[in-house]
């Protein structure tokens, strides 16, 4: 199960994806890979993730490049369609496909911006929601962390920006060492995420994208 957490700072954003897999098969049974999958993809001018199915999110993001022409605006459209298609061939009310919501990146002009694409009940549109600066989001499917709390609270509490940093591997490492010990614990409660996590880092003028085997 996909395990998310998005950092928005004022000049910049980090994502972080866990690396493993599930799809509901047409026979609607749940299947869950054994091989590590990449859940953060690339666009024009920025990154795309999701939790939910993962047919639902890599056709949401096709739509969105090759039919949306990479509009942000309409990425919200394109999840809703890909959604919609799911449920013509697998049937209405899986919860894995219900609940799909993406998180997307765009160069902005103060560094990087992050959004949400997400819904708050079926029966209503799937909106495009700019994260606040100075805020985390965590995606995540098993309910308890306790075993994170205080590490997520200190993490927020010692949010920086890139500008503090006197150049870009303080910037990367102050934020590798604490996440992935966060990723390392969560991974001793819930074994449907992976402990190995692959992370993005983008400001004004550049990104940087990495895989952290945290074993």
């Amino acid at each position: 199960m996909t395990f998310i957490i998005a950092i928005q700072l004022n000049d910049s954003i980090i994502v972080t994806s866990d690396r493993k897999e599930i799809v509901i098969n047409e026979t609607t049974a749940i299947q869950f890979k054994n091989k590590p999958i990449c859940k953060i993809n690339a666009w024009d001018k920025g990154i795309i993730t999701g939790t939910g199915e993962l047919t639902v999110i890599q056709r949401s993001i096709k739509l969105f490049k090759t039919v949306a022409q990479s509009d942000l605006t309409k990425l919200p459209i394109c999840l809703d369609i890909s959604r919609k298609i799911r449920e013509l061939e697998i049937g209405i009310g899986y919860f894995q496909v219900k609940n799909t919501k993406l998180l997307c990146s765009c160069y902005s002009e103060n560094g990087a911006q992050l959004y949400k694409i997400e819904r708050f009940s079926s029966d209503q549109p799937y909106e495009l929601i700019a994260i606040e600066a100075m805020d985390i989001t965590i995606w995540l499917f098993h309910p308890n962390i306790e075993a994170i709390s205080s590490d997520l609270q200190n993490l927020y509490t010692d949010l920086k920006d890139y500008s503090v940093f006197s150049n870009k591997t303080e910037w990367v490492n102050y934020y590798i060492n604490q996440l992935a010990s966060i990723y390392k614990k969560q991974n001793r409660i819930d074994p449907l995420m992976s402990q190995s996590f692959d992370i993005f880092f983008q400001n004004k003028n550049e990104y940087i994208f990495g895989h952290v085997a945290n074993t």
